[in-house]
């Protein structure tokens, strides 16, 4: 570790002051500042403070190659910087306790993370050239806020830290948390990214968001599915589906219009929407050259339609079809239909189940194949999980695959043998002997694809 001062300006009272491998360390009783606009460059370590920290209006950079093992920020007295710059060519930083930050919080090259703490911007800090090599991240919880008084703002984005606001209401003094952890409902999941909206008016607003996000952060979910939800914060009900009004998967957002109320949003696919409706079986069988649908549910509010739509990729679908759905219904219903239009090989088809508000859910994709079979991972479900996962997968022989798990750091933690069949494949894991945290599968002898699975 080297300290390098920059600035005729920056002027250090030092008392008790270590400096180590780690970085700086201001011990019980020391104080460091920085007057004026001074520089303090701190090249493969961080800063820890038990005394007191004063940052003037300088700048405190972390720089060099070290991880954030060693490049981070820690202490049991608070750490109040002025501006703060992440410029690491190696290796990222990250939080030991909860800092602030008045001014800028400027990301060069290099990570931070939240590492479960929180970074205040209070109601002056912002973020500065956050990109896809240099950005906030923090699987782990943590979140970085900002206050601001909004009275009928026009496209603010708060802070700068990737959310932009529209209203014809005062909002009153509002915080915004952002946090970077994915957001689990009980059919799904979301990108690595979430807004806390909290005004001190929040009723009657008209609002519109436009929630950006990184590439990095979709989580392997389809960027041209994302779609705004929302749920009141720090509250255990069910996600719900707002839609969208526009999208740009180039500029990375998405926007939505006519909010009564902001609370927590997030992005996640279309496809996982946990809408009060329940499908307990959706099979598709060949039969006189054509397929037979089949389907029944357990639970309707509210349902207006299936539109049975098909694809001859897997990907683009095209609806066929349109059955009536029972309305309102607490007891099995099931359906049927038959298409006689099977002319490729094969074909995927999948339910679209519409409410009578006009939102509506994905089924899962059956795939029928009147030929030989092409060997393919479809997925796993459910996902995120707390025990039992079901894989999916198409082979086009009888053979034994190879099924391996990796964690997050590409570490190998199980490989099994697995006899597949000629076809359609499910199989199940149990998950109950790995800890929380999320897991990639993958099967050797069928594909290169990886699955994401959070374990819960």
């Amino acid at each position: 570790m080297t300290k390098k001062l920059i600035s005729p300006f920056l002027l250090i009272f030092i008392i008790n002051i270590g400096i180590n491998a780690q970085g700086i360390i201001i011990g019980s009783g020391a104080t460091l500042n920085v007057n004026g606009a001074g520089n303090l460059v701190i090249n493969n370590g961080g800063l820890s403070n038990a005394g007191t920290f004063t940052a003037g209006t300088g700048t405190v950079a972390l720089t060099g190659t070290a991880q954030p093992t060693s490049t981070s920020l820690s202490g049991t007295s608070p750490l109040n910087f002025y501006n703060l710059s992440i410029n690491k060519t190696g290796g990222s930083a990250r939080l030991l306790r909860n800092t602030s930050i008045t001014n800028n919080l400027l990301l060069n090259n290099g990570n931070i993370d939240l590492n479960g703490f929180d970074i205040d911007l209070g109601s002056t800090g912002s973020l500065v050239g956050e990109s896809v090599f240099s950005k906030v991240v923090g699987s782990s919880g943590g979140s970085i806020n900002r206050t601001v008084l909004l009275n009928a703002p026009i496209n603010v984005n708060p802070g700068n830290i990737g959310i932009e606001i529209t209203s014809a209401a005062n909002l009153g003094l509002t915080t915004i948390k952002r946090g970077q952890t994915q957001q689990v409902n009980n059919s799904g999941f979301s990108i690595n990214r979430y807004f806390d909206i909290i005004p001190t008016n929040n009723t009657a607003l008209n609002a519109s968001i436009k929630m950006y996000y990184q590439d990095t952060e979709l989580a392997g979910i389809n960027e041209n599915e994302l779609t705004l939800w929302s749920k009141p914060v720090a509250s255990n009900v069910l996600w719900t589906l707002l839609g969208a009004n526009a999208q740009d998967t180039s500029a990375n957002w998405v926007s939505k219009s006519t909010l009564d109320s902001l609370n927590r949003f997030t992005l996640a696919s279309r496809t996982n929407n946990p809408l009060s409706f329940q499908l307990i079986s959706f099979s598709g069988l060949l039969q006189n050259n054509g397929v037979q649908l089949n389907w029944s549910t357990l639970t309707e509010v509210n349902s207006k339609s299936f539109e049975i739509e098909k694809a001859l990729d897997g990907r683009n679908f095209k609806n066929i079809a349109t059955v009536l759905a029972a309305g309102n219904s607490n007891i099995i219903k099931s359906y049927g239909f038959f298409d006689a239009a099977l002319l490729e090989p094969s074909a995927y088809y999948r339910l679209k189940f519409i409410k009578n508000d006009g939102s509506y859910i994905y089924s899962s994709v059956v795939f029928i194949n009147k030929g030989s079979f092409n060997s393919s991972f479809i997925g796993m479900y459910p996902n995120p999980a707390r025990e039992k996962v079901m894989l999916r997968f198409i082979s086009s022989t009888t053979n034994s695959v190879l099924l391996q798990i990796s964690n997050t750091d590409g570490k190998l933690v199980m490989s099994k043998s697995l006899e597949a069949i000629k076809g359609i494949n499910t199989t199940e894991y149990d998950m109950n002997n790995l800890p929380q945290g999320f897991y990639y599968f993958r099967l050797i002898g069928i594909d290169n694809k990886t699955i994401k699975v959070l374990k819960y």
